[in-house]
């Protein structure tokens, strides 16, 4: 027998062991089930003073052994690990939250502001995604887990909820739920009386398990499960994840943290601590297979203040809803006080740095200012892309000004092409120094039309981080997109075509197909127009078109309201480069530039540094020449 057999057959046996004495006591719950929970204890009690003669002695004999298990698993909480699981909710006009009398805990939660697909209602969690636990370590070495006991309600209201765990007439543990109105905010507040009585009297932490299956909210499936997982601020730190991308992670903290997220693209459970912070945390994520109902199962073990010394109490609060920065900004100061902030609007993802500062400072505040004005999100995007566009003008124009005196430089740079035929390396030298001269003659730079389109790159890829984050465009539709959070889809099948169907999708989404297209036009007219009459790399005229393509497979499953900000932009641009191609006069230019031959140049650092790059070349090889 080898090792792995011999391990099945030990696991095997453990597993029918353990099957066996966990279901057990189900034998003869049914006979206690109907008791109501406030009357166990005392039932139990007049039970061991009733005279044996007054019951059969078969039902005797249940009672007792169903009574003897419950003692020996729950010691002074058997009289609550039975009874009548019932759901209370709590509701305003933001949010919906159901609790279960089994538990104490929130076992549903729906945003009443938001649909999922195919405008159903949208759950965060129902009771199948979702597990909530304290762990009670008992003075009597029990470890009693608090979603297998039945707590009693004290107080209900459409906002308010009170729970009770009564341990005896002396001690008890109460949770409080409060909902205020027009909040995504749920204030938890946990409170213990005579608890000593139960807990250890050196007890100065009490854990906390919480799983939760993340459900799966959105079309794409992959762009969804990009953005979920486990994130955590650190006690005056900052935020941390655990790695979107890995299909399982782990991770062991023992530093203070101030908030727990279960976050996905567009939506968020976070766990705020009111008065510390959570420690010795334990983080877990583990990816469901592709486009299954959930992305992933996110599950954290954490403790917190809680002493029973005193009249224990615990703070807490709980958000539940969407990942929105000028919520949660707003919530931020609010829960910050004069504490450390919170910074609850890192949830969204913005990019880092620069990208980020781009989005906060000047995106933001712009589409805020728009949607004040403007309540269609197509046209908000398209007044967007025009005023991005008049910002970046300028650049625009001096990129096209260095095209322009380039192509009205080509005769005179084939004239030095012609002079110095072949691909000899001294005529290639001679080549470059004489073009070299010219620019500098006429002032004119390869490379000045490259650092406007360069400056440009910050606010392309800043704007790449946004809309695909923002759930201001979840939901809004614009023409024939239903919803601009996700792709538009124009074409789609079902049938799984290898390699398409993985990387580029069973659809075409047509804000990306319009945006290709463009970019094509662009491409061809802005190498038309930009054309020196220097040799080019081969193949060098055709990297354009396969980068073309490239985008085309990553964005067409990606936002469509992405791809129809960068299809208007690119359509601006080429409208520009047309106006500026109409507008400036190519003789006069040309003109210009020859005056400017005639005057003392001072060579620019590049200029200067090509040169001596040159120089440096010919001296190698006039030294090669004389060792030959």
């Amino acid at each position: 027998m080898d090792k792995n057999t011999l391990w099945g057959m030990l696991l095997i046996g453990a597993i029918i062991i353990g099957f066996s004495i966990l279901n057990k006591p189900e034998e003869t719950s049914p006979v206690i089930d109907n008791i109501p929970q406030s009357d166990t204890i005392a039932l139990s009690q007049k039970a061991q003073q009733t005279p044996a003669t007054t019951l059969p002695m078969d039902s005797l004999s249940a009672d007792s052994v169903l009574l003897s298990s419950s003692m020996q698993k729950y010691g002074v909480l058997s009289g609550v690990s039975v009874g009548e699981s019932r759901q209370i909710t709590l509701k305003n006009e933001l949010l919906s939250i159901a609790f279960d009398t089994k538990g104490g805990s929130p076992v549903q939660a729906e945003l009443l502001q938001y649909k999922a697909q195919e405008d159903k209602p949208l759950y965060l969690f129902a009771k199948e995604d979702i597990r909530v636990n304290l762990p009670l370590l008992t003075i009597d070495n029990r470890l009693v887990n608090t979603e297998d006991l039945y707590f009693s309600v004290l107080n209900a209201s459409d906002t308010s909820l009170t729970m009770r765990l009564p341990v005896d007439s002396l001690s008890h543990m109460d949770i409080t739920y409060t909902l205020p109105r027009n909040d995504y905010r749920l204030g938890i507040s946990i409170r213990g009386e005579g608890l000593n009585r139960l807990l250890p009297a050196n007890m100065s932490f009490q854990d906390l398990e919480w799983t939760q299956k993340m459900r799966t909210q959105e079309k794409s499936w992959k762009f969804e499960n990009q953005y979920t997982s486990i994130y955590y601020k650190y006690r005056g730190g900052e935020m941390e994840s655990l790695s979107p991308t890995k299909n399982e992670a782990k991770e062991n903290i023992k530093e203070p943290i101030r908030w727990i997220a279960f976050k996905d693209k567009y939506f968020s459970t976070v766990l705020i601590s009111d008065n510390d912070a959570f420690e010795n945390n334990i983080f877990e994520i583990k990816t469901f297979a592709e486009d299954s109902e959930y992305t992933k199962e996110c599950s954290m073990r954490t403790s917190f203040p809680f002493s029973v010394n005193d009249n224990s109490q615990a703070e807490f609060t709980l958000f539940l809803g969407p990942n929105d920065y000028n919520l949660l900004r707003g919530y931020d100061a609010e829960l910050s006080g004069n504490k450390e902030s919170l910074e609850l609007d890192q949830l969204v993802y913005l990019g880092a740095s620069v990208f980020r500062w781009i989005n906060q400072f000047l995106i933001i505040p712009t589409v805020n200012l728009l949607s004040g004005f403007v309540s269609n999100w197509g046209i908000i995007i398209l007044l967007l892309t025009i005023l991005i566009k008049l910002l970046l003008s300028p650049l625009t124009y001096k990129s096209y000004m260095s095209q322009a005196k380039m192509r009205v430089l080509k005769p005179q740079v084939e004239a030095i092409n012609a002079k110095y035929p072949g691909n000899e390396q001294s005529m290639m030298l001679k080549r470059n120094q004489e073009t070299m001269s010219l620019y500098r003659a006429a002032g004119a730079s390869p490379m000045s039309g490259c650092l406007p389109m360069l400056l440009q790159m910050p606010f392309l890829i800043a704007l790449y981080m946004y809309f695909p984050t923002s759930i201001l465009l979840r939901g809004e539709s614009f023409l024939w997109a239903k919803d601009l959070s996700t792709y538009d889809p124009i074409l789609s099948w079902d049938v799984h075509i290898p390699i398409i169907s993985t990387y580029f999708g069973n659809h075409i989404s047509l804000f990306c197909l319009l945006w290709a297209i463009t970019n094509v036009i662009y491409t061809k007219y802005t190498m038309s127009q930009s054309s020196t009459g220097q040799a080019q790399m081969p193949g060098f005229k055709y990297m354009p078109y396969i980068m073309t393509v490239m985008f085309l497979v990553f964005f067409n499953s990606n936002s469509s309201g992405l791809c129809y900000y960068y299809f208007i932009s690119t359509l601006i641009t080429i409208l520009q480069y047309i106006f500026f191609r109409f507008g400036i006069n190519e003789e006069k230019l040309l003109a210009k530039m020859e005056e400017n031959k005639k005057r003392p140049q001072k060579k620019s650092k590049w200029v200067a540094r090509m040169e001596q790059l040159q120089k440096q070349q010919q001296e190698l090889q006039r030294q090669q020449r004389k060792r030959k």
